[in-house]
């Protein structure tokens, strides 16, 4: 529908929705009487809560020799948006010949003036004479007072050849100037479209295009790597940890990894009544490679990886990638015995690996005094590296020593007196 039956379109929507198709001149009878009555049973009863639907909407047939010759469908208290009243109104369908003719739109309570006032305020520049065209000619509307006395719209299809000459000659001359403008639009939209293909054909390098993104999506990727270390269900326990000879387990690794997005986001197309709603489909494709350690399937970077983020470029979103070298992921789990003393540290049991005492020992050097069993985490990631220890304190068992010794001795004693 054109600008002009902006009302008619309105009601319509529902209706060529659910049938691909609207109301047009030409159409058969029946089609028209099926779509006004079901358009009419829309807009009446009540729901599924009981609520009303309206129900200010009828609609009827009228019969000539068993051809249909008017449908009507009629609307009372009707809020028309376009003209911010409440109406009562009727559209008549008149057929001839078995085929939609016109539509005559008839008000009882909108005089011919405001719908004039309505029309030369929206549409007075496809006006010509009596009509109002709509912006591709092909239909006009014509307002005038009926013999019922309802001021009424009349809109049919334009028949160019039935025209004035010189209205036939401004008609085609607006088209043409219509026909050019839509021509030069449609090559700048494909100039556009064209510019944006290639521009989004191209995967960008985020840290030159966009380093302050690079920097947050490596410093993201070390703080997932440091959450999977904590809590990876994979690694043994301590109670496991426990029943080694090792008092420890040891995860070292040093990775290189490749990020890149992929689009593969399709566009909706439109097959005339058919419309293939698009998608939206973003995949990461990245590639890891172990530089040192043993995790040769670099699981442990594949379950904690990001995605890279998308970045904007010339206007359009583009997609990104990414290389990150020396992924270092060192993680240290066990059990230890320490004595602590005035703020040193001196493993007694069990040694951690030699490369992460330093850490651990800051970690508990500010203990108070005493033996103590120490569970400890010791991770390293990208050079950020966190300690997290469980201490438990083991009494001195030296008093339990002394006193049986000490009547050891006395007894000897005695046995030499006697």
């Amino acid at each position: 529908m054109t600008k002009l039956i902006l009302i008619k379109a309105t009601i319509f929507l529902s209706i060529s929705t659910l049938f691909g198709q609207s109301i047009e001149i030409g159409q058969e009878a029946n089609v028209v009487k099926q779509f006004i009555q079901w358009s009419t049973q829309q807009k009446t009863g009540y729901d599924s809560y009981g609520k009303s639907m309206g129900n200010n909407v009828i609609w009827d047939a009228k019969y000539n020799n068993g051809q249909i010759t008017d449908v009507i469908q009629c609307y009372s208290d009707q809020f028309i948006i376009d003209f911010r009243a409440v109406a009562n109104f009727c559209r008549h369908y008149i057929m001839e010949y078995g085929q939609l003719a016109y539509v005559l739109t008839q008000y009882e309570d909108v005089s011919t003036e405001k719908l004039t006032e309505f029309y030369e305020n929206n549409y007075g520049d496809y006006k010509n004479g009596d009509f109002y065209f709509s912006d591709d000619y092909k239909h006009y509307s014509k307002i005038y007072l009926a013999n019922n006395g309802h001021a009424t719209i009349e809109w049919r299809k334009t028949e160019p050849n039935k025209l004035p000459a010189d209205l036939q000659a401004k008609i085609a001359n607006k088209l043409k100037a219509q026909q050019e403008a839509e021509a030069k639009k449609i090559r700048e939209e494909d100039e556009q479209k064209k510019k944006e293909n290639e521009i989004k054909s191209k995967t960008y390098d985020l840290k030159e295009f966009d380093n302050a993104k690079y920097q947050t999506f490596v410093n993201s990727l070390s703080y997932s790597l440091t959450k999977q270390l904590k809590s990876n269900s994979s690694f043994p326990d301590f109670i496991q940890i426990e029943k080694q000879n090792e008092k420890y387990f040891r995860f070292n690794n040093t990775y290189s990894a490749y990020f890149k997005l992929v689009d593969y986001s399709k566009e909706s197309t439109n097959y005339g009544n058919l419309n293939v709603v698009g998608s939206k489909d973003v995949r990461s494709e990245n590639k890891f490679t172990l530089v040192s350690g043993d995790d040769n399937s670099c699981q442990f970077l594949k379950y904690s990886s990001h995605t890279l983020p998308t970045i904007t470029y010339k206007g359009y979103t583009v997609m990104t990638e990414a290389n990150v070298e020396n992924i270092t992921v060192d993680y240290s789990k066990g059990i230890t015995n320490v004595k602590i003393k005035n703020g040193s540290v001196i493993y007694k049991k069990h040694l951690p690996p030699t490369d992460i005492q330093s850490l651990l020992s800051e970690k508990l050097k500010s203990e108070t005094n005493g033996l103590y069993q120490v569970k400890y985490e010791v991770g390293q990631v990208m050079g950020d590296s966190f300690v997290i220890t469980q201490k438990t304190k083991i009494k001195s068992t030296a008093m339990k020593i002394l006193k049986p010794t000490a009547i050891v001795l006395v007894v000897v004693g005695a046995l030499l007196f006697l």
